[in-house]
């Protein structure tokens, strides 16, 4: 996010006589703690009252109601009543997953005038309103819209968890006063039209399509099956575990009782293999007699290696630069089902608190959950031939990870599913795909999940983007014939493209190139629906309101701001307030809490 400073001359009034009592700070951590923290700011205050005193305006509203698969918008419209003139220089958006954008308009004897439009998924924070500025005065009349789009199959509902959805337009102004009652806000709930010169400007769309790279190929010299891709850190390589000599289909390797029968199969070769994924030149490569059955491989944010072999029924950990594995989970040669053993393990994911997650695979159909010093965290999911219960697999083959969500999604490859996870290993929804799904991987930037499947009939494999948020099939790539045979690994390198991996002769890698278009245009959604829900009590949204002004008060009185790196001082509570929730699922509910039994001052 940009930098923000407050306008010259511009302070928020804060202490003694004034209408913030004193400054609450709220450290929001993107990634459970693993040690206690005490970071912080220090405010350096000033005695002598700017010109200007500055507040918070919030536009909200509390009962609409978003049907599935509907396109809604929120509107809310006040009069402004003050005899103070209100000169607005910022504004923060504010909605859950489902809003794509949030609006502000100023009315004026007829005309119409935007303040401010932003994308709500965008970092959190006040951004500066571009151009002249727009002083509000009496008996001007404020707008604000919040639209959104969902592609859920239930019913979403105002509220403060991250299952419901918000409404916000905070905006931030300044009044030539030394002191004034700072506004509420605007909470009327009533549907307009804006006229067309006062719209938000339509912007491009960026569209993102893949296409077949017939031309590209790797310089990988004596390939086998490949058992899985994975990319490095910065995107600069893309990573092969391939099985070399080792061919699962041309004997047999387990007994009945899944041991492998031959335990000195090891392969000699160098079988993590590193590949520019521009040219296809290989880099590097490791893993010399260590392996059997190579399966699947994940790359952390460190550029640790992960890996799983099946026929030594383990998960190995190659730290950068080293040959020798640093860590090991499960037990050599032993299939099992308990914490200690796996059997067939498929698949790995690391996430950025380095937790591991094991997809335990073949025969246990399971996840299983590790610190990252390898100790038992949990075990989630079950084995079953059961379709659209989440949670209920048949052969977990792959997994992938969000980190912005905190999501893992499993490949249930022979249910033809995909299962949605929390790193709590709540299971929260099952999507369908189209055959079996052999191997998944996440694109943040259009939040999907590229899953390749095979089909038991006749038809060629294929690429099938996923949206994450609901399921929805989104895409089919590539869009033309293709010479698939039986793609096993797949991996996204950003702006680069989708690679898949073959287990079927040549073993060749694929590369499906990304292609940005910007062909659409994104225009005013029209009001099709706003359901007003009397439940919602008005309560709630002066809580919000409160809300918006407490957190970034201290900005106007700030002189010089230095964060404090962690250190020994002990964490305490302002009397009144408890301490924030430690519950990392996506919610408000925190801020609900932490006001509960607090003095509110407006």
């Amino acid at each position: 996010a940009p930098k923000f400073d407050l306008p010259d001359k511009v302070g928020f009034h804060v202490g003694r006589n004034a209408n913030i009592d004193y400054i609450l700070l709220q450290v929001h951590y993107k990634y459970q703690l693993e040690e206690a923290d005490s970071s912080g700011v220090d405010v350096v205050l000033i005695t002598t009252p700017p010109p200007n005193l500055a507040g918070i305006y919030l536009f909200a509203t509390g009962g609409t109601v978003i049907p599935p698969h509907m396109t809604v918008n929120a509107d809310t419209t006040c009069k402004y009543k003050e005899g103070l003139t209100m000169t607005p220089f910022a504004y923060r958006t504010h909605t859950h997953k489902l809003g794509v954008r949030v609006s502000a308009w100023r009315e004026r004897e007829g005309t119409w005038t935007l303040l401010g439009s932003g994308d709500p998924q965008k970092p959190q924070m006040f951004y500066l309103m571009k151009g002249e500025s727009h002083p509000i005065r009496k008996d001007d009349t404020l707008h604000a819209r919040c639209e959104y789009v969902s592609h859920r199959d239930t019913t979403t509902r105002i509220g403060s968890t991250g299952k419901d959805e918000m409404c916000n337009f905070y905006m931030m102004y300044y009044m030539n006063s030394t002191k004034f009652e700072l506004e509420d806000g605007c909470y009327y709930e009533k549907s307009f039209t804006v006229p067309e010169y006062a719209r938000v400007k339509e912007e491009e769309k960026e569209t993102v399509a893949y296409e077949l790279d017939d031309a590209w190929k790797s310089t990988v010299k004596k390939m086998g099956q490949i058992g899985g891709l994975s990319h490095s850190a910065d995107n600069k390589e893309l990573v092969i575990f391939h099985r070399a000599g080792n061919d699962w289909s041309k004997k047999q390797w387990f007994s009945p009782k899944n041991v492998v029968l031959d335990k000195k199969a090891f392969l000699n070769e160098d079988v993590i293999v590193f590949v520019d994924p521009k040219s296809g030149n290989v880099t590097r490569s490791l893993g010399s007699k260590h392996f059997i059955m190579p399966h699947g491989i994940f790359v952390d944010h460190h550029d640790n290696i992960f890996v799983t072999d099946v026929a030594l029924h383990q998960v190995l950990k190659f730290e950068v630069n080293k040959t020798e594995p640093s860590l090991v989970l499960g037990t050599k040669f032993e299939p099992g089902k308990d914490s200690a053993h796996f059997c067939k393990p498929t698949s790995v994911v690391v996430t950025a608190e380095d937790f591991i997650f094991v997809g335990d695979g073949y025969c246990n159909s399971r996840v299983l959950k590790f610190n990252k010093d390898g100790k038992f965290v949990g075990e989630f999911g079950k084995g079953s031939v059961k379709t659209g219960v989440p949670g209920s697999m048949n052969l977990v083959h792959d997994l992938t990870i969000s980190h912005a969500d905190r999501m893992i999604y499993v490949a249930d490859r022979e249910n033809g599913q995909i299962h949605v996870m929390t790193y709590k290993g709540n299971f929260t929804a099952v999507y369908s795909v189209p055959g079996n799904v052999y191997a998944i991987d996440y694109i943040p930037d259009i939040r999907a999940i590229a899953a390749v499947n095979i089909s038991d009939t006749n038809s060629p494999a294929k690429v099938v983007l996923v949206n994450a948020d609901s399921g929805e099939i989104t895409g089919v790539y590539p869009t033309n014939d293709s010479d698939f045979t039986m793609p096993h690994a797949l991996t996204y390198i950003h702006h680069i493209g989708i690679f898949l991996g073959e287990i079927a002769s040549p073993f060749r890698i694929w590369k499906l190139s990304e292609i940005h278009k910007h062909t659409d245009k994104r225009k005013e959604t029209p009001a099709l629906l706003n359901v007003l829900a009397s439940n919602i009590p008005i309560s709630f949204l002066v809580v919000i309101a409160v809300l918006a002004v407490i957190p970034i008060a201290y900005m106007g009185v700030v002189v010089v701001i230095r964060c404090n790196d962690r250190g020994d001082k002990d964490a305490f509570d302002k009397g009144g307030f408890q301490k924030l929730l430690r519950d990392y699922d996506s919610s408000d509910e925190e801020e609900d809490l932490v006001f509960k039994n607090s003095k509110v001052y407006r």
